[in-house]
This record gives C-alpha cells, sequence and structure tokens, in this order.
C-alpha cells in the first residue's frame, strides 16, 4: 500500500509542470465536489468576511484544492496540507470533515481559507518542511490533533466572525434550493 502511494505521489509531481501551465488560467480555488462547491458559494454570498478571504486568494500564486474528508480526526473540522510548487504556483489542500451542519463547514473552509492566506503572504513557503516553519512561527501547536498541527489566531478569529456573519445573514430561501441541489 506503501508502494502504491508513493507511485501515485511520484507520477503526481512528475506531471506537475505541465498541469501548472494549464492551472493559470483558472480558479484558485477548487473544490473537489458538489458539496464544497455549494458551500463556498453560499460562504460568498452570506459572509462579507468569507468574500475578501476567496477574493485574496483568487489574486494569488497559490492554488487550493479543497475536499470533504470523512478521514479528518473527529475533533478536527479541517486541516491544510501542502502539496508541491510549479511552474511558479504553489498548491495546498484543505480537507474539511463530513460531519458539519453547512454553517460550520463555511466557518471552517474559512479557517482554512485563513491559513491560505497566511501561506500566500510569506513567499518563502515553497514545501512542507518550510509550511511547517511558517506555522512554527507564527501558530502554536493545535490541540486538536494527535500529529504535528499547528494554530493560528488570525484563523479562528476569522471562522468566528464569519459564523457571526453567518447567523446575522441567515439562509434565504433561493440560496437553500441552490444548496440543496448541490449536495
Amino acid at each position: 500500500m506503501h508502494a502504491l502511494l508513493l507511485i501515485v505521489l511520484s507520477s503526481f509531481v512528475a506531471a506537475s509542470s505541465a498541469f501548472a501551465s494549464e492551472a493559470g488560467n483558472g480558479p484558485r480555488i477548487r473544490p473537489q465536489d458538489d458539496r464544497i462547491t455549494a458551500m463556498l458559494a453560499a460562504g460568498v454570498a452570506r459572509s462579507a468576511s468569507f468574500r475578501a478571504l476567496v477574493d485574496r486568494i483568487e489574486a494569488s500564486d497559490v492554488f487550493v484544492y479543497v475536499g470533504m474528508s470523512p478521514l479528518l480526526k473527529s475533533t478536527l473540522a479541517g486541516r491544510l496540507s501542502w502539496m508541491t510548487k510549479a511552474g511558479g504556483y504553489r498548491y495546498l489542500r484543505a480537507a474539511i470533515s463530513t460531519g458539519l451542519s453547512s454553517d460550520r463547514i463555511i466557518s471552517s473552509l474559512a479557517h482554512e481559507l485563513q491559513h491560505v492566506v497566511e501561506v500566500i503572504e510569506d513567499s518563502s513557503v515553497v514545501d512542507e518542511k518550510t509550511l511547517v516553519t511558517l506555522y512554527k512561527r507564527i501558530g502554536e501547536p493545535s490541540r486538536a490533533s494527535v500529529s504535528v498541527a499547528w494554530e493560528t489566531i488570525a484563523a479562528q478569529e476569522v471562522a468566528s466572525r464569519v459564523r457571526r456573519e453567518l447567523r446575522e445573514q441567515p439562509v434565504t430561501l433561493a440560496l437553500r434550493v441552490t444548496t440543496s441541489d448541490k449536495l
């Protein structure tokens, strides 16, 4: 199994240069399923803070693939991980726990997108090692994870702010229909 994972990762890295050349033309935030697509749309529609994060990422050199993950520890709502650097772009992956309510998914997305912005703001982050170095400098060890993970006050604050904005901007019927169609 470990060998298979190594082969898949090697293939990804080998193809990353070709992938990067076509990637520069598309959106920087790349949802991996319909539920994330719907939650991103709802976040943009209902929260100015969420919209600002999306705008910042879309104007950057970072691509982030976002998907739901049933494999996250139950105390962990989301996680950001390094993928690669290729063609002048940096690639990250954000995973969101599957067992969350819609508003909790949106605030967890905001939390992880803030981490993406933290990477954007530090051009020295070019691999897993420099990602860890960044979080050792600006963050503190996360208590929600068994493995080595980091947390920042900025990500916690943006998640709280987005939760408040979501409460102030309830789901409209049109958004509810659109979101439920995507689920």
